[in-house]
């Protein structure tokens, strides 16, 4: 029992299912039983357990290795070339990675976390940083730990590969001293130059030396596999590299842009607090594909009952840069518009309140009474953050109200629009109503009659689209292309430690008898007897 309750392995599984228990009584039950606290004091109580031996243990080992170095600088390099170090820190990593991709949804307002966990709940999640714990001091410092402990890890156990992989030791001969570690096989062979011509044929680089009535022959491939596990490491070091750099240096934000506004100015963080581009997004268009639209757009056949249904939101942007349109194309919900190390992504749309597009028909009202068709100036197109220059007026739009029955349901878009303008005519400012509906704009008029006795016009609604805007999410990952790049060593390093294999070959022929010595750091048995197999040797000792 005292063995158990010290041994390393105790103290992993008792962790796993203490957190285990935590997380399930936070995120997966809102009633505690006392079949869950049972469960919770027995997981605590084995945690401390395990958590007391693995202390009270590791400082025994802790004081061994300072005694045995004899300084700090020996000691630390041990502690941080331990394989429970490394351990310990990813079981940390995956339970915060978890816990901060699964169960809390990062940076979202402090009111987000009250209203989904409590208050309680909310301020602990937040004085523990949990509501951004990729961010974390605890999180950044595991990572760093971590590579620390690769790093020395890797250096330890260098040396010792790379004097068996490269070392001069490598190519020996099979003599009297040598035989005694090898421990050989003997057989019969017919000649020397048959055991080259079969190693040769396997891919062995073969060397061959004669002395007297001897030949020796030493055999070598796949040397280079040994390192494949440093290739793995390095490939490690490289995505934690890029991992801290896009902690440290990168930035998600929500970037709002109304149609045909341009905007660089996105809210970082629950504060919402301004962060500047260093680019801008303009919004040409943005549009509610129906099902019957997109399949329209594919060239397929779609149902009738579905060609209304709302299929996907898209967004046509362009990239300025310096008053430059430098980038251009469109975003759609899961998939991002990327430029340089910026993703662009569709978050959320809505109706800003404004007009995109208004018709208006300027009617003369001295004509009306007398000829209506006469009366019938033109139409003109009007949109907001514009002026439109129309005869001799300047019109721009004032105010707008999107349903003038149900102002909330307006931005719902259920539209009942009536839109104030501010016309210029004749150097004096005139406040001009007009209503979804002619005859609603001609009561409006009739209730402000005086002011607009002496303005000579009456304008109709002709058409209205409302103005929408976009929220993009803007995320800056300045470590994107290291972590690739990392990604691929990775590939590559596995390719290594798993697909090669590094095999050496020991022969020393007299006459027809051969002393075969075989090492291989992988599937050593079955690669021994294939050899003397396939040489049809006879096995005499």
């Amino acid at each position: 029992m005292h063995a158990l309750i010290h041994s390393f392995g105790f103290f992993v599984l008792s962790l796993i299912l203490f957190a285990g228990v935590v997380i399930f009584g936070l995120f997966h039950t809102e009633t505690h039983g006392i079949i869950y606290w049972s469960v919770f004091g027995i997981s605590a109580l084995l945690f401390a357990v395990a958590l007391g031996g693995t202390v009270h243990k590791g400082i025994q080992d802790l004081i061994k290795d300072y005694r045995k170095h004899g300084n700090i600088f020996g000691f630390l390099y041990d502690f941080f070339s331990s394989l429970k170090l490394a351990i310990f820190i990813m079981l940390l990593l995956g339970i915060f990675s978890m816990v901060g991709s699964t169960y809390i949804q990062q940076l979202q307002p402090f009111e987000t976390y009250l209203d989904h966990f409590g208050p309680d709940k909310a301020v602990w999640f937040w004085k523990l940083w949990l509501t951004d714990v990729f961010h974390s001091w605890y999180y950044i410092s595991l990572i760093v730990l971590l590579a620390i402990n690769l790093i020395v890890c890797s250096i330890k156990r260098l040396p010792r590969i790379w004097k068996q992989t490269f070392g001069s030791e490598r190519i020996l001969k099979l003599d009297e001293r040598t035989e005694k570690n090898l421990k050989p096989v003997t057989i019969k062979v017919s000649s020397p130059d048959e055991v080259i011509k079969y190693l040769a044929g396997r891919g062995f680089k073969v060397f061959k030396e004669e002395e007297g009535d001897r030949v020796y022959i030493f055999a070598e491939k796949g040397r280079y596999s040994r390192l494949g596990v440093y290739v793995v490491h390095i490939s490690l070091l490289v995505i934690m590299l890029g991992a801290l750099i896009d902690l440290v240096f990168g930035i998600r934000g929500f970037l709002p842009v109304p149609e045909g506004s341009t905007e660089d100015i996105m809210l970082v963080g629950p504060q919402d607090r301004p962060v500047k581009l260093p680019f801008a997004v303009h919004l040409k268009e943005f549009r509610i594909i129906t099902y019957g639209e997109e399949a329209k757009e594919k060239g397929r056949e779609v149902k009738e009952e579905f060609k209304e249904a709302v299929a996907k939101y898209r967004s046509r942007i362009e990239i300025i840069n310096s008053g430059k349109r430098v980038a251009e194309g469109p975003v759609e919900v899961n998939e991002p518009f990327i430029f340089r190390s910026y993703r662009i992504f569709q978050a959320s749309y809505g109706l800003t309140g404004g007009v995109k597009e208004m018709g208006l028909v300027v009617v003369d009202k001295n004509l009306a009474g007398q000829d209506p068709k006469k009366a019938i100036l033109g139409k003109i197109t009007v949109r907001s953050g514009e002026v439109t220059e129309y005869k001799d007026m300047l019109i721009s739009i004032d105010r707008v109200m999107l349903n003038i029955f149900n102002p909330d349901a307006g931005f719902e878009g259920e539209l009942a629009p009536a839109v104030v303008l501010k016309v210029l005519k004749d150097r004096k400012d005139y406040t001009v109503p007009v209503v979804f509906d002619p005859q609603l704009t001609a009561f409006v008029y009739s209730e402000v009659g005086k002011e607009l006795e002496d303005f000579p016009y009456v304008f109709f609604m002709d058409g209205f689209v409302p103005q929408f805007y976009s929220g993009f999410q803007v995320s800056f990952h300045p470590g994107t292309n290291i972590i690739w790049f990392g990604s691929a060593l990775l590939v590559l390093g596995m390719m290594i430690a798993f697909y090669t294999v590094h095999r050496r070959v020991w022969v020393r022929i007299e006459g027809d008898t051969a002393k075969i010595a075989i090492y291989s750091h992988k599937f050593k048995e079955e690669f021994r007897r294939s050899v003397i197999s396939d040489l049809g040797g006879e096995v005499s000792g």
